[in-house]
């Protein structure tokens, strides 16, 4: 079953009320939402008619969940289903999860895309194929191994799988707080290490598995009246026993092993002025200074494309925390640069 059938299906029997997409790109999985949508991608191209209440917004998830209200479109309500299709880098598709994690309920589902690569080029971080998954297979080891909580459905569709996360909690913050933590530790340089059991798939399931599973009809019930008394534990449970998730084999244990860092620790692709450089630094803040971040610097790198590039690529080194508050100073600040 090819991904965007299984998707189909999927919003059918779990009967979203909004719709939440990261990586636009041509829209073909847009076509399948009908009810309010918000979706993101930096440099999407619609070409399918899409036939929802649709908020596209063109910038990067980051830069998206910067914003004070980045769901303001959906007028208060959560995310009922989330599709996650973005950056295929690990660290990416993570920092996507977390950040939308706020924003659902626990009878919220998550679909995460690219999860089985087919060979080893495929799974580089660094893109020298034709078609590309990334390293985002991480994820899997990392929820499974950081978040225990999480029920993770990983299904064999074409062409390179995906992984179905339930159980949510908006409150759970214990991946942000280890985010640092995980980028140590799983992200190696390339050749990547792609477990066994990701490459010849006998850990996923057939979607029809998934899909025919009886814990829907419950999801959606609890969804729509909260007086009832099936709640996240309750639907832990049965999704176990629906699934057989104890019995599947699990990547909690596993992580890359340890690599030489490479040499050259400047930022990939990055060209910039010596001055250029000084002034991205310095909007970089130390333990001493992170309570303060000079609004001249990020208006300046607001009103300076080639400074805000270098920038970005800066910020993305830094601590989830910094991370986060350096990007919504340089959002509000480029929403009023003129």
């Amino acid at each position: 079953m090819h991904r965007h059938e299984f998707l189909r299906k999927l919003h059918e029997v779990s009967k979203p009320r909004t719709y939440f997409e990261v990586g636009i790109n041509d829209g073909r999985s847009l076509t399948l939402s009908r009810v309010p949508t918000v979706a993101v991608d930096p440099a999407f191209k619609v070409v399918k008619e899409v036939r929802c209440d649709l908020h596209m917004i063109r910038e990067t998830s980051d830069d998206f969940f910067a914003r004070e209200e980045p769901f303001e479109h959906l007028q208060g309500a959560k995310v009922d289903l989330a599709f996650i299709d973005g950056m295929h880098l690990f660290d990416f598709a993570l920092r996507d999860f977390i950040n939308a994690e706020p924003h659902l309920d626990w009878t919220s589902v998550v679909v995460l895309d690219d999860m089985m690569p087919r060979n080893i080029p495929e799974a580089a971080r660094d893109r020298h194929t034709t078609a590309w998954t990334g390293d985002v297979y991480k994820v899997i080891p990392v929820l499974q191994r950081y978040r225990p909580d999480l029920r993770l459905a990983v299904v064999d569709t074409q062409p390179t799988g995906v992984v179905v996360v339930l159980g949510v909690n908006p409150t759970n913050t214990a991946l942000a707080d280890k985010y640092d933590e995980i980028l140590e530790t799983y992200a190696v340089p390339d050749p990547q290490q792609v477990p066994d059991v990701l490459l010849n798939r006998t850990i996923a399931m057939r979607p029809e598995e998934l899909l025919e599973a009886p814990f829907w009809s419950s999801l959606v019930a609890a969804r729509e009246d909260e007086s009832t008394e099936f709640g996240p534990d309750e639907l832990r449970a049965t999704i176990d026993e629906s699934l057989s998730l104890g019995s599947r084999t699990s990547l909690a244990g596993w992580q890359p092993e340890p690599q030489p860092a490479p040499a050259d620790n400047a930022v990939s692709g990055e060209v910039a002025t010596p001055e250029a450089a000084r002034a991205v630094t310095a909007t970089v803040p130390t333990p001493q200074s992170a309570g303060g971040i000079s609004q001249r610097i990020t208006r300046a790198a607001a009103g300076n494309p080639g400074l805000w590039k270098l920038g970005k690529g800066v910020v993305n080194r830094l601590p989830l925390g910094w991370r986060r508050s350096i990007r919504k100073h340089v959002y509000q600040a480029r929403r009023t640069h003129v």
